[in-house]
């Protein structure tokens, strides 16, 4: 079944770092913004510490994969990327000033739909990535910001008596779930998605064994519903 109706728009992307929405999203997103939904990107960091070469600044290297998410994000047809620029793995130890952020920008962009990490991924021993403390982090946050903070009053009153109105999303879609409920088909829009994670050459994206990797992922995901390529995610609405 394919539930891509239910992505309502605006739709707004928090992720932690360059190339977590294009590869666990990114055919979603190319298929949202073909259909006319508004989407927007945030990126909690540039992924300043992402290499293996003790030879490269964190402001070389976070530079790089900033140049690298916005051309990914051009290909899946997303202009609109903030960049919040906190360091790469320390996002656990920022999380108050980073949900008055994401709070603002919520109030700021007024989403109906958010699409981010899954702060409760489940069994992470099957995917280390999912319990990574930056994806953990950015979940909590967004979840906070979304359903608790950005629609009370009493929450961050400095940005509403600067105009920004108070603001609940309709739902949360999470990336990285080990029990999604929500399967996209993404068969059509598969070779744009692939387009736009090949473009991550700081992170070896490029690389010939990078797309049958994550074909047989997605493979696995149809399967399950009967299409041939499919990403997933699981939906919560706000109590």
């Amino acid at each position: 079944m394919d539930n891509i109706d239910q992505f309502t728009g605006p739709v707004l992307c928090v992720a932690a770092h360059p190339e977590d929405l294009e590869i666990h999203a990114g055919g979603t997103i190319a298929r949202l913004v073909q259909a006319g939904v508004e989407v927007s990107y945030v990126l909690c960091t540039s992924g300043n510490r992402g290499t293996s070469d003790p030879t490269v600044t964190m402001a070389e290297i976070g530079t790089q994969r900033e140049h690298e998410q916005r051309r990914a994000a051009a290909i899946l047809g997303v202009q609109n990327i903030t960049f919040l620029r906190h360091d790469d793995g320390d996002l656990q130890y920022v999380a108050h000033k980073l949900r008055a952020e994401v709070v603002r920008l919520i109030r700021q962009k007024r989403p109906c739909t958010i699409i981010t990490h899954d702060p409760f991924p489940g069994d992470g021993s099957h995917d280390s990535c999912a319990i990574y403390p930056d994806h953990i982090t950015v979940g909590k946050v967004t979840f906070e910001a979304a359903f608790v903070c950005a629609p009370g009053p009493l929450f961050y009153q400095d940005q509403l008596q600067s105009g920004l109105l108070p603001h609940k999303p309709r739902q949360l879609y999470f990336i990285m779930s080990q029990q999604p409920d929500t399967f996209i088909n993404i068969s059509e829009v598969w070779q744009k998605k692939m387009g736009a994670v090949h473009i991550y050459e700081s992170q070896g994206r490029h690389l010939p064994n990078v797309e049958p990797f994550f074909r047989r992922i997605a493979q696995q995901l149809g399967v399950k519903n009967g299409v041939d390529l499919a990403e997933s995610f699981r939906r919560l609405e706000p109590s």
